[in-house]
């Protein structure tokens, strides 16, 4: 389980970066996932957890899926996979993975195909692990960004054609 403190980085610095209100619920998210174990179960966070995926070998580390409400009165919420370091290798640096885009999956690409813990078995059939995963060394933190990417939504239509820097900003 996680038990390291947030790194922090200058909010003159994060607030030109993502804009205010993103920044309040990726810290809000991430704070959330780094409590310990006891903490998050009793906070209602185990009901993110993943016992076992489909095709999944056994592993040695836990992992977290669910959605963050960025914006709740245009309903947008963007999906999350927290793949977390084994125990022996913790306290680990936290890794936010953002795929480009807008258009390109943070699961579907990062976490299955690239750096995730595990790859697809040829015409789908299951999972093995990868052997060059980063989270052997680092808890990774997978976000579908924009809404309207992989997992993530949002009830808006009109999202779907403006979504972009400039909007996810200054939300």
């Amino acid at each position: 389980m996680l038990t390291a403190p947030i790194p922090t980085v200058s909010s003159a610095i994060m607030n030109t970066m993502i804009g205010r209100r993103p920044l309040v619920a990726l810290v809000a998210v991430l704070t959330f996932l780094l409590r310990p174990a006891a903490t998050a179960a009793a906070s209602g966070h185990a009901a993110d957890r993943i016992d076992r995926l489909p095709g999944q070998p056994p592993v040695d580390f836990d992992m977290y899926s669910g959605y963050i409400t960025v914006e709740k009165s245009a309903g947008r919420s963007l999906f999350y996979l927290l793949q977390e370091a084994p125990e022996e290798a913790q306290p680990a640096p936290l890794v936010l993975w953002l795929n480009g885009g807008p258009g390109c999956s943070s699961i579907a690409y990062g976490a299955s195909e690239e750096l995730g813990a595990f790859h697809i078995t040829p015409r789908g059939a299951g999972l093995f692990l990868n052997e060059y995963r980063w989270n052997k060394v680092a808890n990774i933190l997978f976000l579908d960004s924009p809404a309207g990417v992989g997992f993530s939504y949002t009830n808006t239509t009109s999202d779907l054609y403006t979504s972009g820097d400039n909007r996810t900003g200054s939300s």
